[in-house]
């Protein structure tokens, strides 16, 4: 009896640690992105926010004219988004920033955006458009998964994709 209840143990703690190690072996077996919102992104900015996996699928949309969103899912699940918003002149970067939830507890950086793990708001620098007077655009990031979160790996992508989002037809 003393042996079958050893065996089992043994079995089972086999099964958990083949489990345990399957689980590590996920990787994303998909093509990571080159663009978001029509914008040019070097892919190893966006492959640390985005799951292991087996397809991703970009959708672009525009549902009010101050706003477009460009959101990555994963297998079918949300896991990175990209947007462009416009703003009113008038409304601090504070504002703009508290409308990202994944900013809570973040302060102004001293290069005017805002950074945490999972997600970023930024003003894009003498970005205009006559569709927008008297209105300022910012870039928000945002991903689903705070595991892959990462402060200096977003404040990167941030810049990047900021930086891109000025010299694209967006801003004139």
């Amino acid at each position: 009896m003393a042996r079958r209840a050893l065996a089992a143990t043994a079995a089972l703690v086999v099964v958990g640690l083949v489990a345990g190690c399957s689980g590590s072996d996920a990787k994303k077996e998909y093509d990571v992105p080159r663009a978001y919102c029509g914008v040019s992104l070097d892919p190893e900015l966006t492959s640390p926010f985005l799951p292991a996996g087996k397809k991703i699928k970009v959708g672009q949309s525009r549902p009010v004219p101050s706003r477009e969103n460009c959101r990555a899912d994963v297998d079918g699940h949300w896991a990175l988004t990209l947007n462009l918003e416009w703003w009113r002149e008038d409304v601090s970067s504070t504002l703009v920033a508290s409308g990202n939830p994944r900013l809570r507890k973040t302060e102004l950086s001293p290069d005017g955006g805002f950074y945490s793990g999972t997600g970023a708001v930024v003003p894009v620098e003498g970005c205009r458009n006559p569709g927008h007077a008297e209105q300022l655009l910012y870039t928000s990031i945002q991903i689903s998964d705070p595991d892959l979160g990462d402060t200096a790996a977003m404040k990167k992508l941030a810049t990047a994709f900021t930086q891109a989002v000025g010299k694209s037809e967006e801003c004139s």
